[in-house]
């Protein structure tokens, strides 16, 4: 069924403006009007996109997703109408990537040198996501732990990072036989992150896997680490981070280094691009 978006713009007027009344006299439509759309919104939609507060309308988290893809959708309509129109705002620079290696050390490096005129948006996935977001369009450039190459879809090595195990401020090293034992706290793709770093160390994974706690972000995941609730292996630009730099502990192990090859992936003429080069240069 196709977006009925007739309904979905009485649904952000209702949002932008604090409810049906408001909304009702910025459409030149009744209030009961408007109260049908979203009703007729939400029966297509299989969702409720608000719930009853008081005398007031709350989005639920259903309709804070529908509201944010709208005003995404809205910035990129605003983003063409200015093009087409002889504006000279550029493109803006679209990025989705890996969490660790975008936050704390990609994204800023990029702010420093991106010009000052050229807007951004950086969306931090997982590789699946990473990949999807590339097929679809929405982005012109994926930054990945994995060389993600499908139709119209090339890879070449960004950067390298080196991969870290973490735990609480207070605490030991362990030896490489205490590892696998460790009470772990993971987050999403960790798998890949941790199989890299035991497979460096050439220590077996642990069987079963003793895991404390475990979030979708990794800034959680670091978090509770520094509160002393476990152990993790994470990149060592995110461990060395301003917020947890002097709450949390780096521990080397065997004297070797785990290194992890990060993947610029875009279209083969996205990857030849100026901006192609400013990723590389702002990762190196």
């Amino acid at each position: 069924m196709p977006p009925d978006f007739k309904r979905l713009s009485v649904f952000r007027a209702v949002v932008n403006h604090g409810g049906v009344i408001a909304a009702a006299r910025v459409l030149h439509k009744s209030p009961s009007a408007v109260t049908y759309d979203l009703q007729q919104l939400e029966g297509a939609l299989g969702v409720r996109l608000f719930r009853k507060v008081g005398r007031r309308l709350a989005l639920t988290p259903e309709g804070r997703t529908l509201a944010a893809s709208i005003e995404r959708a809205y910035l990129d309509l605003q983003h063409a109408w200015d093009g087409l129109a002889g504006g000279e705002s550029p493109e803006p620079l679209r990025i989705a990537c890996v969490s660790g290696f975008g936050r704390y050390r990609l994204l800023p490096r990029l702010l420093s040198r991106l010009p000052r005129q050229r807007s951004l948006e950086v969306l931090f996935r997982t590789a699946n996501e990473v990949l999807a977001l590339l097929e679809s369009g929405r982005v012109s450039f994926g930054v990945s732990y994995r060389p993600l190459v499908t139709t119209g879809i090339a890879s070449a090595p960004l950067a390298e990072e080196s991969l870290v195990l973490i735990g609480p401020k207070a605490s030991r090293r362990p030896a490489p036989s205490d590892v696998a034992a460790l009470p772990f706290v993971t987050y999403e793709e960790f798998d890949y992150v941790f199989f890299r770093w035991f497979e460096v160390h050439e220590l077996a994974l642990p069987q079963p896997w003793r895991r404390v706690d475990h979030f979708d972000e990794l800034e959680e995941a670091l978090e509770s680490v520094a509160c002393g609730r476990g152990w993790s292996v994470v990149p060592l630009d995110a461990a060395q981070g301003r917020a947890y730099r002097t709450r949390l502990k780096i521990h080397h192990l065997q004297g070797r280094v785990c290194r992890n090859q990060v993947h610029l992936v875009g279209s083969t003429e996205a990857l030849q691009s100026e901006d192609a080069a400013l990723l590389r240069l702002a990762a190196s």
